[in-house]
């Protein structure tokens, strides 16, 4: 048989035909992330020329029926970096159980915070958190909550490379005490504030960020961010935050967060919902707003199919790009995490970084790189 075959393609021949059939034999170590950074697409190839710059963190989950897969790129909980408004996320969560834990609150019940005189409800600032990434509602759940709350929650359900220190966007950002805040119920109320203790800073690598930043006073300091007292979630943290919301089933013996069904749909349409959904201007605010994977490159005129659905948390600051979602298609199902840094010129505070240029452009390709690696 071996004298036929030389015969007939010659030693050469042969030998090309045995590499290609015993590679062809062996299963690939490749994952569909791995393919995915291959791309020849501009956005794709422009990062992964400079890698280790952009810090870039990948986790993907793909759904099936029998058992779901896991791959991982450069993922690793002891490289910081800066979740910015993913923190969102687990605070909505966090506000349903402890509404759960109430006797006399609901979701819908009104409610102000000390020093301001109009009223909300966690429904509708938990709704603003997802839709248009809202600090100011993040700020009022995080007054009703308070860090010992949050921390002591998330440590129990076992999201150990987690911390949150503070509030997003304001001058006491880190106050320990929280604001009083009042819900209404029919002619009476009650107040939540609490005292926190001081959480210990991280520790753990690339918590110097930058080679300059600029501080609250505007003044440019000539060394490194320090990250140590900021917030934390890991890509591990983050995604398992939404494998928890879009994946119950899995958990039903494990601990994690407790929603009830009518809870869990209500997060869902959060997460999946648009800004015409609050009645918000198309123009100030299009149908792809804070939606990178798949649909950041969307351009107006574009059409996404019905039968794509995408239910997200994204989070841009100090350079960094963060985003942890829900993919439903007519052909599969995953759910996709990343983290990138974008910030060439290393000076922090600035507001120069190439989120719109370089991160979202590569989330969106990222996005649409896996969904068709996995339909084929």
């Amino acid at each position: 048989m071996k004298k036929l075959i030389l015969s007939f393609v010659g030693m050469k021949d042969f030998l090309l035909v045995l590499i290609f059939l015993l590679s062809f034999g062996c299963k690939s170590s490749k994952t569909p992330i791995d393919f995915a950074i291959k791309s020849s697409k501009p956005s794709i190839s422009s990062v992964k020329k400079n890698l280790k710059n952009h810090e870039i963190q990948i986790k993907l989950t793909v759904i099936d029926k029998e058992e779901n897969i896991n791959y991982k790129f450069n993922v690793d909980n002891d490289d910081y970096f800066y979740p910015a408004s993913t923190v969102k996320l687990p605070i909505a969560l966090l506000a349903v159980e402890k509404v759960n834990e109430s006797k006399y609150i609901t979701l819908d019940t009104p409610f102000r915070v000390e020093n301001e005189s109009e009223r909300y409800t966690l429904r509708d600032e938990i709704l603003k958190m997802f839709v248009v990434s809202d600090n100011k509602s993040f700020n009022r759940i995080f007054e009703f909550l308070g860090q010992d709350y949050i921390n002591g929650k998330l440590n129990s359900l076992g999201f150990d490379n987690t911390k949150i220190f503070h509030r997003l966007s304001v001058e006491d950002s880190e106050n320990l005490n929280t604001k009083k805040v009042f819900f209404f119920i029919e002619k009476d109320s009650i107040s939540y504030q609490t005292f926190n203790r001081k959480i210990a800073p991280n520790q753990m690598n690339g918590l110097k960020k930058g080679k300059r930043f600029y501080n609250n006073n505007g003044d440019l300091v000539k060394k490194p961010m320090d990250f140590s007292k900021k917030n934390r979630i890991s890509i591990d943290d983050l995604h398992e935050m939404t494998t928890q919301v879009f994946l119950p089933k899995n958990y039903n013996d494990k601990n994690s967060f407790k929603l009830k069904n009518r809870q869990r749909k209500f997060i869902w349409e959060a997460m999946s919902a648009s800004p015409s959904k609050l009645g918000l201007n198309k123009e100030k605010y299009p149908g792809n707003f804070v939606k990178f994977f798949v649909r950041g490159d969307e351009k107006e005129s574009d059409t996404i199919k019905k039968s794509l659905k995408i239910y997200n948390k994204v989070g841009t600051a100090y350079g960094q790009i963060t985003e942890t979602a829900f993919i439903d298609s007519d052909v599969n199902r995953f759910i996709l995490t990343a983290t990138m840094y974008v910030n060439d010129n290393n000076i922090i505070n600035d507001d120069v970084y190439e989120y719109e240029s370089v991160g979202i452009p590569f989330f969106a390709s990222l996005g649409k790189e896996i969904l068709s690696l996995l339909k084929n």
